[in-house]
């Protein structure tokens, strides 16, 4: 993954990376500091092929992801991606399972919503399944190939 900038800044006691990337090596979807992440995409797949996204999708939750957000063009069919990966782990090898039989790695879509409102989304109500909680206070945005959301990213951050 080709990083074209990055910055971590603390916010109310919380950890929020802001990065850009490209899609050259999806699988190496950076890990934070902590064992459980919450995750902001902002991309734009419309044109990508689904097994990369889906490469993406499962290298996020490999690293920790329990909250997975995105917004852009077609994240409907980036959300789909990543439920699916987690169906199909839930049926199977059980690798992002919470500590309890109830608990979930939580995903949601924000196709109808500005970037702004869905980054206050992300960073005021994306709350994660109890059994993952006390372990989430490390957020993640990862803004990919689009240099100007990047930077409407930082503005908002920076604003909140």
């Amino acid at each position: 993954m080709a990083i074209h900038g990055s910055l971590l800044v603390k916010h109310a006691g919380r950890y929020l990376l802001l990065t850009t990337a490209e899609y050259r090596s999806v699988a190496n979807c950076p890990q934070g500091p902590v064992e459980e992440v919450r995750l902001f995409v902002a991309a734009d797949i419309t044109n990508l092929d689904a097994k990369i996204v889906a490469e993406f999708g499962r290298a996020a939750l490999r690293n920790g992801t329990v909250y997975f957000c995105v917004w852009g063009p077609d994240c409907e069919r980036f959300h789909d991606i990543v439920d699916e990966l987690i169906v199909g782990d839930d049926q199977g090898e059980r690798l992002f399972a919470g500590p309890r039989k109830e608990d979930a790695v939580m995903t949601t879509w924000h196709k109808d919503e500005t970037l702004e409102e869905a980054l206050d989304f992300f960073l005021n109500l994306a709350s994660p399944t109890e059994g993952f909680q006390a372990g989430s206070n490390f957020w993640v945005s990862i803004c990919i190939n689009n240099p100007k959301w990047a930077e409407r990213i930082r503005k908002y951050v920076a604003f909140v």
